[in-house]
């Protein structure tokens, strides 16, 4: 079941024409020359076209909707797919398969398993990696960097509510912004919010999905932990609104953080009769297919051109690509910060 993949057009509809952003916030999609990732399995793209529980240990990176390379937006959607229509340059997208530090992986730097405390490390490497690449003009490139980490931290909570705590959770998603703010000129982060893990976790996919989802995440596959999971979810989201809302990265026009809400609210699809719509989810059910990379490839994309008071929050399940500076809020050809 292939996630049917909308018309784009927007790289003609609103084309690059030479435009040269002096600023972060008139940052026009074609702009973009680099780009990378942080994150967990969810990033490294743990089962994405796996067609048995095995094959859920292979990261199929290519296909991340975030930093996935493979093939072109008439049959993947992911972030530089869509960027790549508007005819530029564009490097450090991940392909094919491999785990982090191989050359596939490119500035993928996602690791499965990694929590919060992980950031700061993949922060550090992703820095380095920028200042060293001779196809990266550090200085000059505009980049892309999409950071999305908690999925590991809500799935331990129940064992250390200490260690996991939102406060703890917060600081080092502050460490590993600060790496980035400091070090990293010309940059555009998307802090992307983490969902809820347990409705995710609490599927019935039948006896392998229950064996993984209590080896790989068993607070969440316990239902009675399933309140306790959605308050420290909801924890995690506010604390990431205060960070980014405080303006501790809006210091120089050309470094910003915004935070994408597309996962806030998303649980997992149904079908007609209210059972949940598998064909989202790898052989494991708790990774995303690659239907579901299509899904949150396009919403990324949507959330990154919504103003910030419009924002969906959810999934934009089967809907239109949105085109720069034609929906609410948003009257320019810019992805949209704080200040624009």
């Amino acid at each position: 079941k292939r996630y049917p993949i909308p018309n784009f057009d927007c790289h003609n509809t609103h084309a690059h024409n030479g435009h040269q952003a002096t600023s972060v916030h008139d940052l026009h999609p074609g702009d973009i020359r680099i780009i990378g990732a942080m994150g967990d399995s969810l990033t490294a793209g743990n089962g994405i076209l796996a067609s048995n529980i095995i094959g859920d240990f292979i990261e199929y990176r290519g296909q991340v909707w975030s930093i996935g390379g493979d093939g072109d937006l008439s049959n993947t959607i992911t972030l530089p797919n869509i960027l790549k229509k508007f005819g530029q340059f564009l490097w450090g997208q991940s392909y094919g398969t491999g785990s982090v530090g191989t050359t596939n992986s490119m500035l993928n730097y996602a690791h499965p398993g990694d929590v919060a405390s992980n950031m700061p490390g993949q922060a550090n490497a992703i820095v380095q990696r920028l200042k060293t690449d001779t196809h990266v003009r550090y200085q000059d490139d505009w980049k892309v960097i999409t950071f999305f980490i908690g999925g590991n931290d809500l799935c331990d909570y129940c064992h250390d509510q200490n260690g996991y705590s939102a406060a703890n959770y917060i600081r080092h998603v502050r460490d590993a912004l600060d790496i980035l703010h400091n070090n990293v000129p010309k940059l555009f982060v998307n802090l992307v919010e983490i969902f809820d893990i347990a409705p995710i976790a609490a599927m019935d996919g039948g006896f392998m999905c229950n064996l993984v989802h209590n080896i790989v995440c068993d607070c969440g596959h316990n239902k009675a932990n399933s309140e306790m999971l959605k308050n420290a979810a909801m924890a995690y989201q506010q604390e990431l609104r205060a960070l980014v809302n405080s303006g501790r990265y809006d210091t120089r026009g050309d470094f910003t953080v915004v935070l994408q809400p597309f996962f806030k609210n998303t649980e997992p699809p149904t079908l007609g009769g209210g059972s949940i719509d598998l064909s989202f989810f790898s052989p494991d059910c708790f990774h995303f297919s690659k239907k579901g990379q299509s899904a949150a490839g396009l919403s990324l994309w949507n959330n990154m051109l919504e103003a910030p008071q419009y924002k969906e929050e959810q999934w934009h399940l089967y809907g239109d690509f949105h085109c720069p500076g034609t929906h609410a809020g948003h009257d320019h050809s810019f992805f949209t910060t704080y200040k624009n």
